[in-house]
């Protein structure tokens, strides 16, 4: 955490030499040349990158989304790392690393196809299709999505305890959440 702080604090003090750096020289571009007619833009080129030093400024410590970032640096409540197969006790039984990575196919192997995330092993696997479902990580965010499959996705959101059906768009999900792939459970931790 103050490998942060000190990370933020020396941004902080570059974009104000940036800043300062920037109104130096186009004062003593205008003053040296005498060319009152670049004047225009120069102040342009100015004023664009006074804006884009002070919503950096204002943005830090935030990601793209907005979200606060996290001592770990990941996003706010969404920072999901790990996908964890539930039993009927909701005890962990299998687990996959989500860190790195980008998509991952939720559904079973067969001889010719081998998802992300193998569920044939599954006390329901045979409710579960080949392609069942994807996880896609896009804007610092994951998102499940139903690949049109018999028995469908639901999604258990931690932040209400309601549990929702995923259907023909994809959902965001979050750390807590526990997604219902037919009958099989998978919490994202």
């Amino acid at each position: 955490m103050g490998q942060e702080k000190n990370r933020k604090k020396t941004k902080q003090i570059f974009d104000c030499l940036i800043l300062l750096c920037g109104t130096v020289l186009i004062i003593s571009l205008v003053k040296e040349m005498n060319a009152w007619r670049y004047l225009p833009a120069l102040i342009l080129a100015a004023a664009v990158t006074m804006v884009w030093a002070v919503c950096d400024f204002v943005l830090l410590g935030k990601d793209k989304t907005g979200a606060v970032l996290s001592e770990s640096g990941t996003a706010g409540t969404h920072g999901v790392q790990k996908l964890v197969l539930l039993d009927g006790q909701d005890r962990p039984v299998k687990s996959w690393d989500m860190q790195g990575r980008i998509s991952l196919v939720i559904g079973k192997s067969d001889q010719s196809q081998e998802p992300d995330i193998d569920l044939l092993d599954c006390e329901y696997s045979s409710f579960i299709d080949f392609q069942h479902a994807v996880l896609n990580f896009t804007l610092d965010q994951w998102y499940v999505e139903d690949l049109e499959s018999q028995n469908g996705v639901k999604i258990r959101k931690v932040e209400d305890g309601e549990c929702y059906r995923v259907i023909h768009r994809p959902c965001k999900v979050a750390a807590g959440d526990i997604l219902y792939i037919a009958n099989t459970k998978l919490l994202l931790t």
